[in-house]
């Protein structure tokens, strides 16, 4: 049975914080959440943790559906988003590091990460 995967929303300061969560037992919401966490003046990291009920988190603002991967795919899906590089340090003190790059933050690893997914026929419609 294919996973369903979501786009998940939640509160953060500049910008929303965006992960993306495979619900792997339907029965309980239950899944697995992978996102880069951190911040653009020291670099972010990517993380990958289990996750149950997200709507119960008090930063959690809401989740919209992107797609399903099989079942069969979900290690080569973990694979595929932990080599999209998560955001480096874009910033020395108050100065860009290089400001010929556009920042990239949660949201632009997320829209990555996607798009790599979809790139190699794991997300599906």
């Amino acid at each position: 049975m294919p996973y369903a995967v979501y786009l998940v929303l939640y509160v953060g300061a500049p910008r929303e914080h965006h992960a993306i969560f495979v619900e792997t037992n339907s029965e309980d919401a239950s899944g697995h959440k992978f996102h880069v966490t951190g911040n653009i003046q020291t670099g972010m990291e990517f993380g990958h943790t289990s996750e149950k009920q997200l709507e119960e988190s008090a930063s959690f603002l809401g989740k919209s559906y992107i797609g399903c991967i099989p079942e069969s795919e979900f290690p080569r899906a973990q694979a595929v988003v932990e080599k999209i590089p998560a955001p480096a340090k874009q910033f020395d003190g108050p100065r860009r590091v290089d400001p010929s790059i556009p920042l990239r933050r949660c949201r632009e690893w997320t829209e990555e990460a996607m798009q790599a997914l979809r790139d190699e026929g794991i997300l599906q419609a």
